[in-house]
């Protein structure tokens, strides 16, 4: 890390405040409201220290609504047509729904950034366009927002230019993605601030850290970085944008302080910072932290909805464990409901996602193949291709389960004992150690299996092949439907994963083992696909962005100034 940041969590674990990549928390005993008694009260529990201190943080973190006499307000038809507009937009980009709103912040900079590289005065137009398109509802951000986020904006400008001064385009253009990407994570966090999110992150982080004993390639304090980005990720599926700038605040803590006329410094330890953030985020054990803490998310997600749902009463709760019982089966009760439901909202919103990017550019290739090269229009591949995927997509989510009540009795054991115990002492996982030399017998195991897994590539995909050229399918024909086949699973797979966030007994079906051996291959190509070649060649993301967005955007702004006019003449008239 930085130099700012000093001392690594197991250095202060009997100060719980003392580092910047732990929780700033204060503890404190527990209030009166926490041991008033009840009629029927269960046994009775002890809370830890970071327990304690988490309440303490979820009281002082309560959100407090916009006192300001003036509010920002915006023409509700202007904004019912742009509210339509991102709605189209948005189906054009697989992203979670919690990611919609800072990744729109950083789409309305860049645009604005186009004729106005500076950053001037684009605060007010930002807000607008957030109004309107009903990111935030209308007439509850106060005009004194203009003025806080053009701030944020001449921050992060002055610091973009001055890091980027001298350096090659090509850090150039890195530096000033990584300030555009703070850039807009800040403006949210002004205009919609949740310390609350912030307080449980660090408590999760608090429990977990330890849960990785060391990294067999780096020190305690790299360690603690790379479990906090794997928290980030399984827990509250941050994306890198807000990854990177929380580790920015807890870095260089200052950064959310400070003016443009004060920027200068931090600027001495910022580029260091910047680097390591980026080996932190690029980092080759990243995904094994993940994968190990990943198992450990759903009793603590089950946790945040209790304090969610019980915000008032909560520290009765935690101490009572017959209300504790009652409040962990209501949650999972109520989580496993809506796990369906989004199973299904997400699979359509997959299927129209690639339906909207990827079929239309297919047919472009497919059907002009047939007629210029194979001089007749095949119906039978083009049909197949259409309804097969879609087809898949539905069996495969038919056939997921949804947790029972063994899983929701093993999460409130697990979260009756991580209330209790200090972190110390809790220990469901054993400590790992990620990256640990392979013994030269291992290495042959590895090597072994390894050959084995290529080969299921040449199974899978062969057997494909071979069943499509039995179907009379041309070698374009092929490529579209394995491009298809392997997107629709791997969506599908992502999606199944919504119903294994909950889960945390593991229920293993007899078939498995054969899915796996088969698909795995094919979810591989299609995270490839996805991530490495449509996300970089998404046609559509371009036309609205760049063909459609900036003149609909400049009528909506001309139309809505227009309105606002006439308003005021009318209020002229005597």
């Amino acid at each position: 890390m930085s130099q700012t940041t000093t001392n690594s969590p197991d250095e202060t674990k009997s100060d719980v405040s003392d580092t910047h990549i732990t929780p700033n928390f204060r503890v404190s005993g527990l209030s009166n409201s926490a041991v008033n008694s009840h009629e029927e009260e269960g046994p009775r529990l002890s809370i830890s220290k970071y327990t304690e201190a988490l309440l303490k943080s979820w009281k002082e973190g309560a959100s407090k609504t916009s006192t300001s006499p003036n509010k920002i307000s915006v023409s509700q038809t202007v904004s019912f047509a742009a509210f339509l507009y991102e709605k189209m937009r948005n189906a054009v980009e697989f992203r979670e729904e919690h990611l919609i709103r800072r990744s729109t912040i950083e789409r309305i900079l860049k645009r604005r950034m186009i004729l106005n590289e500076n950053g001037r005065d684009i605060a007010e137009p930002l807000i607008k366009e957030l109004l309107w398109a009903r990111y935030y509802e209308n007439n509850t951000l106060g005009e004194e927002k203009i003025n806080e986020v053009q701030a944020v904006i001449d921050k992060y400008f002055f610091l973009r230019n001055e890091l980027t001064s001298g350096r090659s385009n090509k850090e150039q253009e890195k530096i000033s993605k990584f300030i555009l990407e703070c850039l807009s994570c800040e403006i949210e966090e002004n205009l919609s601030p949740n310390p609350r999110r912030e307080a449980f992150i660090n408590y999760v982080y608090q429990i977990l850290h330890n849960h990785i004993s060391h990294l067999s390639d780096g020190g305690d304090m790299e360690r603690d970085i790379l479990v906090y980005i794997a928290i980030e990720k399984t827990f509250t599926h941050s994306d890198l944008p807000l990854i990177k700038y929380h580790l920015l605040k807890l870095m260089l803590p200052e950064i959310t302080k400070i003016s443009w006329k004060d920027a200068d410094k931090i600027l001495p330890n910022l580029f260091d910072v910047y680097q390591r953030i980026d080996k932190a985020i690029n980092h080759p054990f990243s995904d094994k932290i993940r994968n190990a803490l990943k198992k450990e998310m759903p009793l603590f997600l089950i946790l945040r909805d209790i304090f969610t749902q019980n915000s008032n009463t909560i520290e009765s709760i935690l101490v009572d464990e017959n209300k504790l019982k009652f409040k962990v089966d209501e949650a999972c009760r109520r989580r496993y409901d809506e796990s369906r439901v989004r199973l299904r909202r997400t699979g359509i919103r997959s299927f129209i996602y690639i339906l909207l990017t990827k079929v239309v550019f297919a047919f472009i290739i497919e059907i002009p193949y047939d007629l210029y090269i194979q001089k007749t229009i095949s119906y039978m591949p083009i049909i197949i291709n259409v309804a097969f995927p879609p087809l898949l997509m539905a069996l495969i989510i038919m056939s997921v389960t949804i947790p029972g009540d063994d899983n929701t009795r093993k999460i409130f054991q697990l979260i009756k004992e991580v209330i209790s115990t200090n972190p110390e002492h809790f220990n469901p996982l054993a400590a790992i150690t990620i990256g640990r030399k392979i013994k030269r017998r291992g290495l042959v195991f590895r090597s072994i299996f390894s050959l084995i897994y290529l080969t299921t590539y040449l199974i899978s995909f062969g057997a494909i092949i071979f069943v499509l050229s039995l179907l009379s399918f041309n070698p374009v024909s092929q490529g579209i439907f394995i491009f298809f086949i392997t997107l629709v699973t791997f969506f599908t797979f992502k999606v199944i994963q919504i119903t294994q966030e909950y889960q945390v007994v593991d229920k293993e079906g007899i078939l498995s083992p054969l899915f796996d051996f088969f698909f795995l291959p094919i979810i591989r190509v299609g995270q490839w696909l996805s991530g490495e070649v449509l996300q970089k060649f998404n046609f559509l993301i371009f036309f609205f962005d760049f063909i459609i967005e900036m003149p609909f955007k400049a009528i909506v702004e001309v139309f809505d100034e227009w309105v606002h006019f006439i308003k005021l003449k009318k209020e002229e008239i005597v």
